[in-house]
């Protein structure tokens, strides 16, 4: 029983996490394969539609694109 409310709770705890996650914030976190916090050309081609804004989205024109350049929402740590 102990074990069935244990994994229960993690799934419930997994599923609330989701729930208020940023979905520009989670798909950033996703194709950043390497996660060095920066999104490059490469990492970018799993995503059709960002190779083919990922010039004008970098501002910069560093060759990555960082999580204020791909919109994540910069949220204050209270």
């Amino acid at each position: 029983m102990r074990t069935l409310t244990a994994t229960l709770g993690a799934a419930l705890l997994t599923t609330c996490a989701t729930l208020h996650a940023d979905p520009v914030q989670t798909l950033f976190q996703e194709l950043d394969v390497d996660n060095d916090g920066k999104l490059s050309w490469q990492e970018s081609s799993a995503y059709a539609d960002l190779k083919t804004y990922f010039t004008s989205l970098d501002a910069n024109q560093d060759g990555y694109l960082t999580p204020f350049e791909f919109g994540v929402q910069q949220r204050s740590q209270s």
